[in-house]
Protein backbone atom coordinates (compact mmCIF):
# COMPACT_ATOMS: atom_id res chain seq x y z
CA UNK A 1 0.00 0.00 0.00
CA UNK A 2 1.54 3.47 -1.42
CA UNK A 3 1.23 6.52 0.28
CA UNK A 4 0.53 10.06 -1.68
CA UNK A 5 0.53 13.46 0.14
CA UNK A 6 -2.07 15.79 -1.26
CA UNK A 7 -1.73 18.88 -2.58
CA UNK A 8 -4.06 21.21 0.27
CA UNK A 9 -4.64 24.73 0.32
CA UNK A 10 -1.18 26.37 1.27
CA UNK A 11 0.22 26.25 4.71
CA UNK A 12 -2.72 24.05 5.83
CA UNK A 13 -1.11 20.62 7.07
CA UNK A 14 -1.01 18.00 4.37
CA UNK A 15 -3.07 15.03 5.04
CA UNK A 16 -2.11 11.48 3.21
CA UNK A 17 -4.23 9.79 1.60
CA UNK A 18 -4.38 5.94 0.66
CA UNK A 19 -3.49 4.52 -2.19
CA UNK A 20 -4.07 0.42 -2.41
CA UNK A 21 -1.76 -0.90 -5.10
CA UNK A 22 -3.59 -4.28 -6.50
CA UNK A 23 -1.18 -5.52 -8.52
CA UNK A 24 -0.04 -8.07 -5.95
CA UNK A 25 -3.05 -9.47 -5.20
CA UNK A 26 -3.90 -9.93 -9.18
CA UNK A 27 -0.59 -11.65 -9.17
CA UNK A 28 -1.48 -14.34 -5.97
CA UNK A 29 -4.86 -14.55 -7.18
CA UNK A 30 -3.74 -16.08 -10.84
CA UNK A 31 -0.94 -18.45 -9.30
CA UNK A 32 -3.59 -19.86 -7.17
CA UNK A 33 -6.01 -19.89 -10.08
CA UNK A 34 -3.29 -21.97 -12.36
CA UNK A 35 -2.43 -23.60 -9.59
CA UNK A 36 -6.10 -25.45 -9.42
CA UNK A 37 -6.21 -25.69 -13.08
CA UNK A 38 -3.57 -27.98 -13.14
CA UNK A 39 -4.11 -30.13 -10.08
CA UNK A 40 -7.56 -30.78 -10.56
CA UNK A 41 -7.85 -33.17 -13.54
CA UNK A 42 -5.27 -35.60 -11.24
CA UNK A 43 -7.73 -35.86 -8.68
CA UNK A 44 -10.29 -37.41 -10.42
CA UNK A 45 -10.12 -41.21 -9.47
CA UNK A 46 -10.87 -43.64 -12.28
CA UNK A 47 -11.83 -47.65 -11.94
CA UNK A 48 -12.84 -50.16 -14.77
CA UNK A 49 -15.68 -52.53 -14.64
CA UNK A 50 -15.95 -55.13 -17.01
CA UNK A 51 -19.35 -56.22 -17.04
CA UNK A 52 -21.04 -59.24 -19.20
CA UNK A 53 -22.64 -58.72 -22.81
CA UNK A 54 -25.73 -58.50 -22.74
CA UNK A 55 -27.71 -60.58 -25.12
CA UNK A 56 -29.92 -58.73 -27.81
CA UNK A 57 -33.27 -60.70 -28.57
CA UNK A 58 -33.13 -60.40 -31.99
CA UNK A 59 -29.64 -62.23 -32.08
CA UNK A 60 -30.29 -66.19 -32.23
CA UNK A 61 -28.81 -68.44 -29.54
CA UNK A 62 -25.27 -69.92 -29.89
CA UNK A 63 -25.43 -73.60 -31.07
CA UNK A 64 -24.57 -76.11 -28.27
CA UNK A 65 -20.95 -76.61 -27.65
CA UNK A 66 -19.56 -80.41 -27.78
CA UNK A 67 -18.91 -81.72 -23.90
CA UNK A 68 -15.08 -80.77 -24.53
CA UNK A 69 -15.49 -77.09 -24.21
CA UNK A 70 -18.64 -77.59 -21.86
CA UNK A 71 -17.79 -75.64 -18.74
CA UNK A 72 -17.07 -77.59 -14.84
CA UNK A 73 -20.56 -76.94 -12.81
CA UNK A 74 -20.24 -77.72 -8.96
CA UNK A 75 -23.77 -78.12 -7.80
CA UNK A 76 -24.88 -78.37 -4.27
CA UNK A 77 -28.95 -79.15 -4.31
CA UNK A 78 -30.96 -78.91 -1.13
CA UNK A 79 -29.99 -82.17 0.50
CA UNK A 80 -26.24 -81.43 0.02
CA UNK A 81 -25.75 -83.71 -2.58
CA UNK A 82 -22.59 -82.72 -5.09
CA UNK A 83 -23.32 -82.50 -8.54
CA UNK A 84 -20.43 -81.96 -11.35
CA UNK A 85 -22.26 -81.75 -14.44
CA UNK A 86 -25.00 -83.71 -13.75
CA UNK A 87 -22.32 -86.66 -11.99
CA UNK A 88 -23.38 -87.26 -8.17
CA UNK A 89 -19.91 -87.06 -6.04
CA UNK A 90 -19.09 -87.21 -2.63
CA UNK A 91 -16.25 -84.78 -1.15
CA UNK A 92 -13.88 -87.13 -1.28
CA UNK A 93 -14.43 -88.04 -4.74
CA UNK A 94 -14.73 -84.23 -5.77
CA UNK A 95 -10.93 -83.73 -4.34
CA UNK A 96 -9.80 -86.96 -6.37
CA UNK A 97 -11.41 -86.42 -9.61
CA UNK A 98 -11.49 -82.37 -9.97
CA UNK A 99 -7.54 -82.48 -11.20
CA UNK A 100 -8.08 -84.79 -14.09
CA UNK A 101 -11.37 -82.92 -15.38
CA UNK A 102 -9.79 -79.44 -15.07
CA UNK A 103 -6.67 -81.57 -17.66
CA UNK A 104 -9.16 -82.30 -19.99
CA UNK A 105 -10.51 -78.84 -20.25
CA UNK A 106 -9.31 -75.50 -22.25
CA UNK A 107 -11.02 -73.45 -19.64
CA UNK A 108 -9.87 -73.93 -16.11
CA UNK A 109 -12.60 -72.09 -14.51
CA UNK A 110 -15.10 -73.86 -11.78
CA UNK A 111 -18.53 -72.38 -11.51
CA UNK A 112 -20.41 -73.13 -8.46
CA UNK A 113 -23.51 -73.26 -7.70
CA UNK A 114 -25.56 -73.91 -4.62
CA UNK A 115 -29.40 -74.13 -3.68
CA UNK A 116 -31.00 -71.27 -1.95
CA UNK A 117 -31.78 -73.30 1.07
CA UNK A 118 -28.85 -74.77 1.66
CA UNK A 119 -26.59 -73.63 4.96
CA UNK A 120 -23.66 -70.92 4.58
CA UNK A 121 -21.73 -73.90 5.80
CA UNK A 122 -21.89 -77.02 3.87
CA UNK A 123 -21.52 -74.48 0.55
CA UNK A 124 -18.06 -73.35 1.96
CA UNK A 125 -17.10 -77.00 2.92
CA UNK A 126 -18.13 -77.67 -1.13
CA UNK A 127 -16.16 -74.41 -1.94
CA UNK A 128 -13.28 -75.66 -0.03
CA UNK A 129 -13.48 -79.18 -1.04
CA UNK A 130 -12.81 -77.61 -4.61
CA UNK A 131 -10.57 -75.59 -4.06
CA UNK A 132 -8.67 -78.59 -2.80
CA UNK A 133 -9.26 -80.68 -5.57
CA UNK A 134 -7.37 -77.98 -7.33
CA UNK A 135 -9.75 -75.56 -8.67
CA UNK A 136 -7.99 -71.79 -8.75
CA UNK A 137 -10.60 -69.57 -10.49
CA UNK A 138 -14.19 -70.63 -9.07
CA UNK A 139 -16.90 -68.64 -10.46
CA UNK A 140 -19.75 -68.25 -8.00
CA UNK A 141 -23.49 -68.39 -10.28
CA UNK A 142 -25.87 -65.96 -9.02
CA UNK A 143 -28.75 -67.40 -11.33
CA UNK A 144 -30.17 -71.28 -11.20
CA UNK A 145 -28.56 -73.47 -13.75
CA UNK A 146 -30.93 -76.26 -15.51
CA UNK A 147 -30.64 -78.88 -13.01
Amino acid sequence: MGMHLSPGKRGAKQQPTPNVNVTPLVDVALVVLIIFMVVTPLMTKTFWLNLPKQERADEPPPPPSDDANKPLVVTVDRSGKIHVNQTELSKEELKDRLPRMLAAKKQKVVYFDAHNELGYGRAVDVLDATRAGGARSIAILTETVVR
